[in-house]
């Protein structure tokens, strides 16, 4: 029997509510990206997320990232059994879907926005990956992203972002305008629907109702990967933009994609020279919320197996073990 099998089990006779107990002093950040009402493999279905949020808030203290930012940041207790929802990118279903239920259940979240994609500036990468394979209308024998070709599969969108990711960002936006090239896939003159950001006035609407709303770029990239010529404006033109449209506050940031290889000394440096007040990785380990500019986040979706490892912290748990057995 698969070991999850064997904690799902658990979980439904007392595990979660152990592990609840034993990591009740370590806030959980979970993270989440996009809603959707109809089943979509990479967005959280809104039933599922009103189900999760009315969870949170029978066994659990919710506050934004920039309230546990505060109270980290002055050695604070944290209330026991906190948990901080982040959202990334900003996308309007957010505002459309998401927001609703907190706003229901009286629970504050943290809504990391890409500037530029409000701006109506630009769509995000991924997405434009997306759109050109969804309307291709040529069939080449091979496709081959840098100088690596994609293994042929029915959806070959994951290996082609990541393949992306690895590159340096101007050279990542070539690959994909030859992309298009190659499957004869045409822009389209606006972002599409599906794909389309929250507005300012969305933006102002959520701060007023008590969404935080914090940074995750200018333009989407992979910042180590960004040239250092343009790695502060990235950062810095973004919390100009959030303070200019919302005020100026303190505001958390998120580095996008979120991974180690994402993040280094350098650009958390550049982070905190921008004036944000803390900011979050896409990933956890068995790390304790020690630096506040490198936070780690517990993923969230649809899946309530997934769901429950991280709100319970036997997720984070798992991870200190796997930790102090590897360091032995």
């Amino acid at each position: 029997m698969k070991t999850s099998h064997l904690v799902r089990i658990a979980g439904s006779l007392g595990l979660y509510r152990l592990a609840r107990g034993l990591t009740r002093d370590h806030p959980r950040i979970l993270m989440y990206h996009r809603f959707s009402d109809t089943f979509h493999p990479e967005h959280t279905l809104t039933e599922a997320f009103e189900a999760q949020v009315a969870h949170i808030v029978r066994h659990h203290r919710v506050l934004s990232l920039g309230a546990l930012i505060e109270r980290l940041r002055a050695q604070r207790p944290v209330p026991p059994h906190t948990v901080v929802i982040t959202v990334d990118d900003g996308y309007r279903d957010f505002h459309d879907l998401a927001f609703p239920i907190l706003q229901h259940h009286g629970v504050p979240a943290t809504l990391f926005v890409t500037t530029g994609f409000v701006d109506r500036e630009l769509w995000l990468w991924p997405d434009r990956v997306r759109w050109v394979l969804d309307h291709a209308t040529q069939a080449p024998e091979r496709l081959v992203i840098g100088a690596t070709p994609v293994a042929r599969a029915s959806d070959p969108w994951a290996e082609i972002v990541s393949l992306l990711l690895a590159l340096p960002d101007a050279q990542k936006h070539q690959e994909i305008e030859r992309l298009a090239e190659t499957l004869g896939a045409e822009w389209p003159e606006q972002v599409p629907r599906a794909y389309e950001a929250v507005t300012w006035n969305q933006l102002r609407t959520l701060q007023a109702a008590g969404i935080e709303v914090g940074g995750h770029t200018h333009t989407h990239p992979a910042l180590p990967r960004v040239a250092p010529q343009h790695l502060s404006a990235e950062i810095r033109y973004c919390k100009q933009r959030l303070d200019h449209e919302l005020g100026e506050r303190p505001r958390p940031f998120c580095y996008p994609h979120g991974r180690p290889v994402d993040y280094s000394e350098a650009v958390r440096d550049q982070v905190e020279r921008a004036g944000f007040s803390g900011a979050v990785l896409a990933y956890a380990d068995g790390a304790r919320h020690q630096d506040l500019y490198a936070l780690r986040r517990h993923g969230s979706s649809t899946n309530a197996f997934q769901f429950q490892k991280a709100v319970s912290g036997l997720e984070w748990l798992g991870r200190c073990v796997r930790q102090r057995r590897s360091a032995r």
